[in-house]
């Protein structure tokens, strides 16, 4: 069951998600409208951008309600993958919809025209950098607290749109002042290469968690440390991975114990542990083995007395 601050947390999630269609349908409906009546292709390209938009957090917000399900007969990891599976399917759609971005904006290239009705476009173009801003930095107050993987993927993006947002303006403004039909379809090829960039970080860390990319490291001094801390009976520990699973991170590992502790005794070291690592890395799921082991006296080492050598620390 989950905790109440884990269910706050679920419920910021959602309404981060909610927010983002919200953003994204909104600037949409204004940009494509503004686009057609200017004729400028920039517009238009971030009129694509706010589309996809659209369908990647609406893609997010199943994401994250499915992600907040809890482990069950079928699922005993629980759903968080949810998360990472969507953002690698919005990558594949966002990255067929660039490359279609840079071969419309190379015809215009080829066939430059005149864009029409400036003040509206950079109008409407300002009311999307304040709008995707404002969304920006409720996305990052919701991270800091949940630290999920969908949220942080689309603040990302929407990070990026406002820079691509703002290179519309200045492509517009260099359209109404100056006689350069080829500004417009550049800055357009500019939106298409912001845009592959947030993608491509999107699809990276999607595949590193449904690839189970060990994140160990990120842990390793705080278990030494904290076994460290508990008691002189632990004298070390092997085999430690990781994983990530959306917003919960799974991390096991073997405990090196002294030999003639009492099984009770062992059990409360274990407890100890993970009740700790808990205290600092709250979305932790602990498993933790028990090895007996001793200090060589030939070389002061510890010597694990497991048939099975350690495969890494």
């Amino acid at each position: 069951m989950a905790t109440p601050e884990r269910e706050e947390i679920n419920k910021l999630n959602v309404k981060a998600a909610t927010s983002s269609i919200f953003v994204a349908s909104t600037l949409f409906f204004l940009k494509i409208f503004t686009g057609i009546i200017t004729g400028s292709i920039a517009v238009i390209a971030s009129a694509l951008d706010s589309a996809f938009d659209f369908l990647s957090s609406s893609v997010n917000l199943y994401a994250v309600r499915h992600a907040q399900k809890p482990a069950d007969s079928g699922h005993r990891y629980g759903h968080g993958k949810a998360e990472a599976l969507a953002g690698f399917i919005q990558s594949i759609f966002i990255f067929g919809s660039v490359f279609y971005l840079v071969f419309v904006s190379i015809q215009r290239f080829i066939n430059p025209s005149s864009v029409d009705h400036i003040v509206e476009g950079v109008s409407v173009m300002i009311i999307s950098i304040v709008m995707t801003y404002l969304l920006t930095v409720y996305q990052k107050k919701v991270f800091k607290k949940g630290k999920s993987l969908v949220i942080a993927a689309d603040r990302l993006h929407y990070i990026t749109d406002i820079l691509a947002n703002a290179a519309v303006v200045i492509s517009l403004a260099i359209g109404k002042y100056i006689d350069l039909p080829w500004v417009d379809p550049l800055a357009a090829i500019l939106i298409a290469v912001f845009i592959l960039k947030s993608s491509s970080e999107i699809l990276k860390n999607s595949f590193d968690i449904l690839m189970d990319k060990d994140i160990s490291d990120k842990y390793r001094e705080d278990i030494k440390l904290t076994l460290k801390a508990i008691s002189p009976d632990v004298l070390g520990y092997h085999d430690l991975r990781s994983r990530s699973a959306g917003d919960i991170d799974f991390l096991e590992f073997h405990m090196e114990i002294s030999k003639d502790m009492k099984v009770k005794d062992s059990h409360d070291l274990v407890e100890d542990a993970m009740y700790k690592l808990k205290e600092i890395h709250p979305n932790l799921e602990i498993i933790i083995h028990t090895d007996p082991a001793v200090i060589d006296e030939t070389d002061g080492k510890v010597k694990i007395l497991d048939k099975e050598k350690p495969r890494f620390y």
